[in-house]
C-alpha cells in the first residue's frame, strides 16, 4: 500500500498576540484607506463605503489600494505604505 501525504492547504498564520490599534477620536479630517483584496465585487463594494463616509464625515482623503491577488496576503510594503499614508484602513471583501 502506498504511503500518502496530506498537506493542509490553509496559511499557518503568526499566532502571537495581536492588539488593536487606539480608536480615533473622529474620522473628521482624517486619511481613510481603503484595501481592496480583489475578490469579485470588491470594487462596487468599496467605492459604496467611500460614497458613505464621505456624506458621514468630513475625510481629507480616501486611497484606493489594491492586492495583486486575492489568493495570497498582501505584500508587506503595501501594507506599510498605506499604513503611512492613512489614518485608518478598511479593508473589503466582496463576491
Amino acid at each position: 500500500m502506498p504511503n500518502t501525504t496530506l498537506l493542509d492547504p490553509t496559511s499557518q498564520g503568526d499566532a502571537s498576540a495581536k492588539f488593536l490599534a487606539p480608536r480615533l477620536e473622529s474620522l473628521d479630517g482624517k486619511v481613510m484607506g481603503l484595501l481592496n483584496i480583489t475578490k469579485n465585487g470588491s470594487d462596487i463594494f468599496l467605492d459604496r463605503i467611500a460614497e458613505l463616509m464621505q456624506e458621514r464625515f468630513d475625510l481629507a482623503e480616501v486611497i484606493h489600494v489594491k492586492k495583486p491577488t486575492f489568493t495570497r496576503p498582501a505584500p508587506t510594503e503595501l501594507l506599510v505604505d498605506l499604513a503611512e499614508q492613512a489614518d485608518f484602513v478598511i479593508e473589503g471583501l466582496a463576491d
